[in-house]
């Protein structure tokens, strides 16, 4: 495999998600993390570890363009935990062949909800969720 041009590394730029099939237009970023929860198992003299759980978390940014997830908190403070899905969807033309990636993240529990107004400044807002990590699948790759 050679060098591989500027051209060809992907941008956020093209990126979109939908929150059960709505398209979010307004998203700035999305981040998305599994963690592998571990014990530690001692051998002898060497310290190891074992996987025991895994944790998925993430964060959707927005630039304030709507009111969104107030449903969620609605249902939230009568008492319910609704549970969403997100389709993640990085698809720059630049891609290698036109190819785009493409992740579906389901069982996501919306975190916190709030909001920060400040004047003279683009109002951005942030959604903490967690997921089980068994419930994102990968419908495209880049390859």
């Amino acid at each position: 495999m050679g060098e591989i041009k500027g051209n060809r590394h992907l941008s956020g730029t093209f990126g979109q998600i939908w929150y059960n099939g709505v398209l979010i237009a307004e998203m700035n970023k999305i981040s998305v993390k599994v963690t592998a929860n571990r014990e530690e198992v001692q051998t002898g003299l060497s310290v190891d570890s074992k996987i025991v759980g895994i944790k998925g978390e993430g964060t959707i940014s927005l630039i304030k363009t709507y009111t969104r997830f107030e449903d969620v908190r609605l249902e939230i403070i009568k008492g319910k935990d609704p549970r969403g899905v997100v389709i993640a969807k990085l698809c720059d033309p630049d891609a290698e062949g036109g190819q785009t990636e493409r992740w579906q993240i389901g069982n996501v529990a919306l975190s916190e909800f709030g909001f920060e107004w400040e004047k003279g400044a683009v109002i951005k807002q942030e959604i903490p969720f967690t997921f089980t990590p068994t419930d994102m699948i990968c419908l495209d790759k880049v390859s």
